[in-house]
């Protein structure tokens, strides 16, 4: 198991004991505010699974952020799965707890992810930020992200901007592994 760690943070694979957590945040609306909003709690138990199987084949999957001086989870960074054009391919985002917003960590966890990434593979990583979430923008630009195009999102019919990302040496589009869907 791969963990990353910062000056103030850790990230680490998601393991079981993180499930109470990750269903607390999957539920409220302030930390799913963006997307299709709060999760049922089924469907928050089904999201966290997808979470631990994408991380047990690609070691920068979508993962905990400890806040360091709490040990407390404060949201997740790293891939997800999502399809574009048809095609599955792997998408880099983050969530954080209301707490732990404008305080830099998204843009510290996802760099220091994002490092594992670049030592991992080599192509094109998509990041989706709906048009109007200026914060995600600033933390997408920091992390040398660059707007390609505008999409309409099917799930909830909101314009959305697909930003790409050069991974490693770049190349072809980062598709899902076989068998895994959103």
């Amino acid at each position: 198991m791969v963990t990353v760690e910062t000056e103030r943070l850790l990230v680490r694979r998601p393991i079981e004991a993180d499930r109470a957590r990750f269903v607390e945040l999957f539920v409220d609306p302030e930390f799913m505010v963006f997307g299709k909003g709060a999760l049922a709690i089924a469907e928050a138990e089904r999201r966290f699974n997808h979470m631990v199987e994408l991380s047990r084949r690609i070691t920068y999957a979508k993962q905990p952020v400890i806040e360091k001086a709490t040990g407390t989870i404060i949201g997740y960074t790293g891939v997800g799965v999502c399809a574009i054009d048809d095609v599955a391919r792997l998408e880099w985002g983050w969530r954080f707890a209301t707490s732990a917003r404008g305080r830099g960590y998204a843009t510290e966890a996802a760099a220091a992810l994002l490092n594992v990434a670049h030592a991992s593979d080599n192509g094109e990583m998509l990041c989706i930020i709906a048009a109007d979430n200026a914060l995600s923008h600033r933390v997408a630009e920091k992390l040398g992200f660059v707007t390609q195009r505008q999409i309409i999102w099917p799930a909830d019919q909101v314009v959305t901007d697909l930003l790409v990302l050069r991974i490693g040496l770049g190349g072809e589009p980062l598709l899902a592994p076989s068998s895994l869907g959103e």
